[in-house]
């Protein structure tokens, strides 16, 4: 496994973390625990969560026994409105601290190694969300604080306003990153490189559709994922989509790979993208990565890639903060 610094911060993370999103929901607690320990012996040392992940936090807490977790950076997010009948803004002072409470306790933790904002509140100022932050870190409970979804500008409007008031920087940005989602290529990955923020690229196959078990116009398999996520539908019914997909797979056949193997070592070679995170519904989801993490990409391969998808650089973001509330949530 190689490892990374983590933006401007102290940690080394490994270039795949493990996602747990899909615990609880997809995976039950005895195949979260295998996966859970499964990433460990293969290298991962970068566990990320979220509030709003069903079960997640509360399986991750009885997973992680205390030697477990001390091999792991532990990432959550804040997004719920828990408390107060939901009156709170989702990054205001109140909701950012009952939520944070929370999530150590369902952890099983004091602190977390990255507390994250999971989306924009345009309902709270921004220095109200900063000060809160910078509260959590000098308390202890968070290591360090990022953001989830954000556009460029806005991760430099909260860089700009932390340096004049002395609070906390943000060090990462969780980002749509794959293949078939590659737009903050047009304008957040300079500015991460400008100021040397760490990229965790969650969704890199695209919610399954870069396993190639979707084809378009053939409708959406039963049992699928598409089923339940409703946002991997305008994927299926894309022409564009449909054809970079299968244009790719000769490309992984020409490697020796199978088409999720292609996607995710495309990104391990896009030196922007500091950490993967790795989803998925079943065990050998995970498994089937770990079986390359000695592999690269020639150059000229990826090259490839880029010139065949170049099309999915100019369009829509999918989960960002334009969205209204419930489709936020990719279960919905």
């Amino acid at each position: 496994m190689e490892y990374r610094r983590f933006g401007n911060t102290g940690m080394n993370v490994s270039r795949l973390s493990l996602g747990a999103m899909t615990f609880g929901r997809g995976l039950d607690r005895g195949e979260s625990a295998r996966v859970v320990d499964d990433a460990l012996d293969n290298g991962i040392n970068f566990i990320d969560t979220a509030d709003s992940y069903f079960d997640s936090e509360e399986i991750l807490g009885e997973i992680l026994t205390p030697d477990k977790r001390e091999r792991v950076f532990l990432a959550t997010k804040v997004y719920r409105q828990f408390c107060r009948d939901g009156k709170a803004a989702r990054n205001s002072r109140v909701n950012i601290l009952n939520s944070l409470e929370r999530s150590l306790r369902l952890l099983n933790t004091d602190y977390v190694d990255l507390y994250q904002l999971h989306h924009p509140d345009p309902d709270t100022p921004i220095q109200e969300t900063l000060e809160t932050l910078d509260t959590i870190v000098k308390q202890g409970k968070a290591r360090y604080v990022g953001v989830s979804n954000h556009y460029a500008w806005q991760m430099a409007h909260m860089l700009g306003e932390a340096k004049a008031r002395g609070y906390e920087p943000i060090v990462s940005y969780q980002a749509n990153y794959s293949i078939l989602d590659r737009q903050l290529e047009f304008e957040a990955i300079e500015f991460l490189r400008k100021f040397n923020i760490a990229l965790m690229c969650y969704s890199p196959l695209s919610s399954g559709v870069l396993t190639g078990k979707y084809h378009t116009g053939q409708g959406i398999p039963e049992g699928s994922r598409a089923t339940v996520i409703k946002y991997i539908e305008p994927y299926i019914n894309d022409d564009t989509v449909g054809r970079i997909v299968e244009e790719l797979k000769p490309i992984a056949a020409e490697q020796g790979l199978q088409l999720n193997q292609l996607a995710i070592l495309w990104l391990l070679a896009k030196p922007e993208a500091t950490t993967i995170i790795l989803g998925g519904s079943r065990p050998e989801h995970f498994s089937q990565i770990y079986e390359i993490m000695d592999r690269t990409l020639p150059s000229e391969v990826v090259e490839r890639i880029d010139a065949l998808s170049e099309a999915r650089i100019y369009c829509q973001y999918l989960n960002q903060g334009h969205r209204t509330a419930p489709a936020l949530n990719p279960w919905a």
